[in-house]
């Protein structure tokens, strides 16, 4: 669905009392996914991905074994489950790690970022990003570089690098997202650059089209603003550590790490090391479109929100449905970034030992209703105009919620002074929504039908009395009458 970020291009100037929101989510009270294994006792990390592959929930995850001598590890573990409550750790037996059973997958990386490409072949139905190199720990031994790698499967835990050199190079966190209404995967790496005097992590994208990525370029900087936000909660300064994305519509939702330092950062020492690791959203309306935030830049996760956690939040590369909800599956960790270093950056062995006896790291989620991320809401009565593209006959569905008394009524006025509007698609003809739906469809006294507009553009006018609206979807071809139980 296309959802209703304030500046959509599509959206007129609203009339009467209507205000753009940020929805928080709820965060699952325990982890899901915990430490206790060889290869992973010393956290579970997402860093990594949830899919629904055909109603299974299927997990890759970054784990940190038992005997993690504090580097960054490039050992990639997979889970899977029916509800996204139990997960099962299958013992794969591709890897051999120490003699003992385990997870494993034969792709060395960090972190490892999957998606399913419904254009390719069987081979490489499984498409992924990932980060390694010479001096991560259990990295492949062929691999000479540093850098981001791309790679394919056809069963997604026996894996190939596309090559055996970077696809690009930089930093050490990336993710990736297919959109399908785009039919192009997005690629979000975070780059180390030069701002306002010293080094600070970057968001660049990338995508994949037919087959081919494409080189990298800058998406977002940190600026003034983030670092005012962190300075507010006792912070020095701020920048980004990473980001997942959710496809929606031609949109696509931007899980943005806000890395918090508690230090200030030296020219020569690089960027600031030490601090929390929170999320707000960004949003893109289209392919190669700037990113936006909300007002405010509001927190959607903030650390201190994970009872189980406390230390930072780093989130899989996208959400997926469950029944009515959509999930962002996240880990966070017991302690804040970079621990167990000293202020030089030079390994503290006492505080690793402590974060590996406690397994700094488990695995939960933060869920929300379908779609129910940003909004419009009347307080108490509103207009949304907008426009969209209307080639065939099609039904335009609404999700969207009532307060008791409330309701959400639409009309197609003239597009502009001297045309005429559609018939029978006046206020007067439309029949209200009323109560709550993830996906009703804009109904008039004889039907649902829209037809296509002059030069294929539509007018639509939303009327909220006590309202709120949060998506909507155009539906080609499934236009019904009210006669069939609309």
């Amino acid at each position: 669905m296309e959802l209703f970020f304030e500046s959509r291009p599509e959206l007129i100037d609203t009339t009467g009392k209507v205000q753009a929101f940020q929805r928080r989510p709820q965060i699952h009270p325990v982890p899901v996914l915990e430490p206790d294994a060889l290869v992973d006792g010393a956290g579970v990390s997402l860093y990594g991905t949830v899919l629904n592959d055909g109603g299974r929930l299927r997990m890759w995850y970054q784990a940190w074994p038992k005997n993690w001598q504090g580097g960054n590890a490039d050992y990639v573990s997979y889970a899977e489950s029916e509800d996204g409550i139990e997960w099962t750790k299958p013992n794969l037996g591709l890897v051999d790690f120490d003699g003992v059973d385990n997870n494993l997958v034969n792709l060395k990386g960090h972190p490892p970022a999957f998606f399913i490409d419904p254009d390719a072949p069987a081979d490489h139905r499984y498409r992924g990003t990932i980060c390694t190199g010479p001096f991560h720990e259990g990295a492949q031994a062929n691999l000479s570089q540093y850098g981001f790698y791309t790679a394919h499967s056809g069963d997604g835990l026996h894996w190939e690098y596309d090559r055996d050199v970077p696809r690009w190079k930089s930093a050490d966190v990336i993710n990736c997202a297919y959109n399908p209404n785009r039919r192009q995967a997005l690629v979000a790496m975070k780059y180390l650059q030069r701002f306002q005097g010293f080094t600070r992590r970057s968001i660049w994208n990338a995508e994949f089209t037919d087959g081919e990525w494409t080189d990298q370029r800058m998406a977002l900087v940190p600026d003034d603003y983030d670092n005012i936000r962190a300075m507010s909660q006792g912070y020095a300064s701020a920048d980004y550590y990473g980001m997942g994305l959710m496809p929606a519509g031609e949109g696509m939702v931007g899980f943005l790490w806000q890395f918090r330092h508690n230090n200030l950062p030296r020219a020569k020492d690089g960027p600031a090391n030490f601090g929390n690791v929170d999320v707000t959203l960004a949003y893109q309306n289209r392919s190669g479109d700037c990113w936006q935030h909300m007002p405010g830049r509001p927190d959607f996760i903030n650390h201190a929100d994970v009872p189980w956690g406390g230390g930072g939040v780093y989130t899989a590369s996208y959400p997926v449905e469950v029944g009515d909800e959509q999930r962002l599956y996240f880990s966070a960790t017991t302690r804040s970034h970079a621990w167990y270093l000293d202020r030089d950056n030079s390994l503290n062995e006492e505080n690793l030992q402590t974060l590996i006896d406690e397994g700094n790291g488990r695995i939960g989620f933060a869920s929300w209703p379908k779609w129910r991320l940003f909004g419009l809401r009347s307080d108490p009565v509103g207009t949304v105009p907008f426009y969209i593209r209307v080639d065939t006959q099609c039904e335009i569905r609404l999700n969207y919620e009532c307060e008791t008394g409330g309701s959400v009524r639409a009309e197609l006025p003239a597009i502009a002074p001297g045309k005429p509007a559609p018939e029978g698609r006046s206020l007067d003809d439309s029949v209200a929504l009323t109560g709550d739906s993830f996906a009703a469809p804009l109904t008039w006294r004889d039907g649902t039908t829209i037809q296509p507009g002059e030069d294929g553009l539509t007018k639509i006018e939303l009327h909220l009395d006590r309202a709120t609206i949060y998506a909507f979807e155009v539906v080609p071809g499934s236009a019904r009458s009210r006669k069939e139980g609309i």
